[in-house]
């Protein structure tokens, strides 16, 4: 039995699908399969229970899986250390990325690779979703991460099909007013209810504003764009002196921010969930067919350590 085998039941019990494993670990359905019923004869019980539609871990699964999740580490560990040591000088970790992988706990797992990886160049480029997507379908990158949405964004199937989505972790859009706005104790508010106000939105051409735009349009209103920006302490800082709103994703503003708050302010500004919820995905993303290179195997398992909850 290989070592290998307890990495993939790690990631089998974390996807509890075998395709999806099976892109992960670049590897076949059906020796994916092979390989966790040679463990389960090894360690003489089933670690999982088949479904149609999915796989749930067993009673033996979940007692199990602490030991292969420690097994998974120690064979990484050694990987990690012999390719430092053969690899004195390496190809660079090229990553194409939404400007906003601090919000995402992302710039955690790049300090972590930087220090296990000390001989790997990591070059980073930001860009909007969709320019993201282009530069790993054109070879630009290794890793892309970049936000999604089924519901709100439109979608190329051949494009689609030529990569593989990590799901990172999710998103919603919220609305962020003054701290003495009428709304602002409100648990949550309805599109509509903005209608007449002044917004301040990420810059035009980008994934946040199309969907800012779409949402409201649906809701029956163009929103009034006073201020658009790339920097988010700019369109908070127009939002806390009181000349508009906006909608921004969540981890925008749960994030530490420059902004200054005045004296006779509780915050700089409230943050109130829209109704119904308008959610996204950030995701890690590569070339589907192509086995990625040990130091992008291992930036994603740094990420999945430090996705956020």
């Amino acid at each position: 039995m290989e070592i290998s085998y307890f990495r993939e039941f790690v990631v089998l019990a974390d996807t509890r699908n075998y395709w999806a494993a099976a892109e992960r670990l670049f590897i076949g359905e059906s020796s994916l399969s092979k390989h966790i019923k040679t463990l389960e004869k090894t360690l003489g019980a089933p670690l999982f229970a088949r479904t149609s539609r999915k796989v749930e871990l067993t009673e033996f699964g979940k007692l199990m899986l602490p030991y292969a999740q420690s097994v998974a580490k120690l064979q990484y560990e050694y990987e990690a250390a012999a390719y430092r040591y053969l690899n004195q000088e390496s190809v660079a970790l090229n990553i194409a990325t939404i400007p906003v992988i601090a919000h995402y706990n992302i710039t955690d797992s790049l300090v972590q690779f930087q220090l296990n990886h000390p001989n790997v160049p990591v070059n980073i480029q930001e860009d909007d979703t969709l320019v993201v997507r282009e530069m790993l379908l054109e070879h630009k990158c290794d890793i892309a991460i970049f936000r999604d949405s089924t519901a709100y964004l439109e979608h190329d199937p051949d494009k689609e099909s030529r990569i593989v989505k990590v799901p990172y972790c999710t998103d919603r859009l919220v609305a962020v007013l003054p701290y003495d706005h009428p709304l602002a104790e409100e648990k949550e508010i309805r599109l509509p209810q903005l209608a007449t106000e002044y917004f301040a939105l990420i810059r035009p051409g980008t994934m946040p504003y199309d969907l800012c735009m779409r949402v409201c349009k649906e809701s029956g209103f163009t929103p009034q764009v006073l201020f658009t920006s790339h920097n988010l302490e700019a369109i908070l800082d127009m939002v806390r002196k009181g000349s508009c709103v906006s909608l921004l994703f969540q981890h925008h503003v749960t994030f530490p921010h420059n902004i200054p708050t005045m004296p006779d302010m509780p915050g700089p500004f409230a943050v109130v969930p829209i109704s119904p919820e308008i959610q996204t995905t950030v995701c890690l993303a590569y070339r589907k067919g192509e086995k990625l290179s040990i130091p992008a195997n291992h930036f994603l398992d740094y990420c999945k350590m430090t996705a956020p909850n």
